[in-house]
């Protein structure tokens, strides 16, 4: 078992996937939702995708380290319980990483279109309407998005819930009956 100065490294690790899936839940929703912040957000929002499994998976593989330590002779309900949010939360967010980074490219040549036919001429007044948009692909861009967005925002919530069990499981393990 993983030990941090004779102390078993599962108690300590369970706080980096807390606070790192919890910004990446908020910064993610308020990067899909307000379009404006994603210019801000977005660098924060791509590391969080990339270092919350990571830290999820040393929350779970330490776990299983220190279950096996505690229980040898096989685990209690409470524990394979906790396991498996553990597991939910982990392919959550691994699931979450090609989706993220689509959409997070999406974003980007929409951006970079806009940008590109900002200089570009109005309609002439007998024209038909058409705009000075260079950009074909803007409407599917637009439909795309909003499909992966949604799946997106699913994940993120389901990662918040996932979360939210996941401790409410190991809290209850070491301190139900404890506080009253």
């Amino acid at each position: 078992m993983t030990t941090i100065l004779d102390l078993p490294l599962h108690p300590l690790a369970v706080h980096a996937p807390i606070i790192l899936v919890a910004l990446l839940v908020l910064l993610g929703l308020a990067y899909l939702l307000v379009p404006p912040l994603r210019r801000f957000v977005g660098w924060a929002v791509a590391i969080l995708v990339l270092v919350g499994p990571a830290a999820a998976y040393g929350s779970v593989f330490s776990g299983e380290q220190l279950a096996d330590y505690t229980y040898p002779d096989g685990w209690p309900e409470a524990v394979q319980q906790h396991h498996d949010n553990g597991y939910w939360l982990l392919w959550t967010l691994v699931a979450l990483i090609p989706v993220w980074f689509l959409f997070a490219g999406l974003d980007r040549g929409r951006r970079a279109a806009l940008l590109r036919n900002a200089d570009a001429p109005a309609p002439a007044a007998g024209e038909d309407g058409a705009s000075g948009s260079d950009d074909p692909a803007a409407t599917g861009r637009k439909v795309l998005m909003f499909i992966i967005g949604l799946i997106a925002f699913a994940l993120l919530l389901m990662a918040a819930w996932v979360l939210y069990r996941t401790g409410h499981t190991g809290a209850e393990m070491v301190w139900g009956g404890t506080v009253r």
